[in-house]
């Protein structure tokens, strides 16, 4: 273990890495899947006042900081005014294959259903539908997960175009193909020897490298392999340039 490590496991403690977070979520009594990673354990908060009233399933992705709470402390108004306890605490249950976005807040009495993605700065309270897209505050069903992947595939290509230019911009050259790892399905398909490794990482993400290979195995590709990928973006950077000019002119 290194110096830099062992400073921040001292410092943070238990919220030092997602690992350990997980393991003292679990000591606490609660139910946490696996394949579940916090991304910034350090600056979330996970409700501990009543670990038993949350369930994690499995292959959830935890940004940062986000809150989970199982309670409501505003009954100590009541209790100010009229004397009288009247608890609120209820059981969250977040479900499997999950995404929750940078600073969202689960409330308590939450139930998210399987395949679900909540938006950045969410506040969420209720119970979210699987194979759903939440966003705002309140958080509102926006989309069906098959509405979003459909969506997602649009954008492919016009994105992986736009790391491109913007890589060429700062550097002064074309990416490798490594720097593509999230977009190399737009030209690998068939031969899946060789792959290199940021691909890999990527393919072996929520435990379905079997059926990421198989489908890039079978996948037929907008382009024959990354130099011709890379001569798109040339082409489409030119004719970019000329339209830019030709606007300018006008002008």
């Amino acid at each position: 273990m290194g110096l830099k490590t062992k400073l921040k496991n001292k410092a943070l403690g238990y919220k030092a890495t997602s690992d350990s977070y997980i393991a003292q979520l679990r000591r606490s009594g609660v139910k946490v899947g696996t394949d579940v990673k916090f991304f910034r354990p350090y600056n979330t908060t996970i409700d501990m006042q009543n670990p038993h009233l949350l369930t994690i399933g499995d292959h959830v992705m935890i940004t940062g900081p986000v809150t989970v709470l199982t309670h409501d402390y505003s009954w100590s108004v009541l209790k100010n005014k009229y004397g009288y306890v009247a608890g609120n605490q209820k059981p969250v249950k977040i479900g499997n294959n999950v995404f929750i976005g940078w600073g969202a807040t689960i409330l308590a009495g939450t139930t998210v259903g399987d395949n679900t993605i909540i938006g950045a700065n969410s506040v969420v309270s209720g119970r979210l539908e699987s194979d759903s897209v939440y966003a705002g505050n309140p958080a509102k069903r926006i989309m069906s997960i098959d509405e979003y992947y459909r969506k997602r595939l649009s954008r492919q290509l016009d994105e992986a175009y736009g790391v491109v230019c913007e890589y060429k911009k700062r550097r002064g050259e074309y990416p490798p193909a490594e720097i593509l790892d999230e977009y190399f399905f737009l030209f690998t398909g068939g031969n899946t020897d060789d792959l290199p490794e940021a691909y890999l990482t990527k393919l072996r993400l929520m435990g379905t490298y079997e059926e990421s290979m198989e489908l890039l195995r079978n996948n037929k590709p907008q382009f024959d392999g990354y130099d011709s990928f890379i001569e798109y973006c040339v082409n489409r950077e030119k004719d970019d340039c000329y339209r830019k000019t030709e606007t300018t002119n006008e002008i």
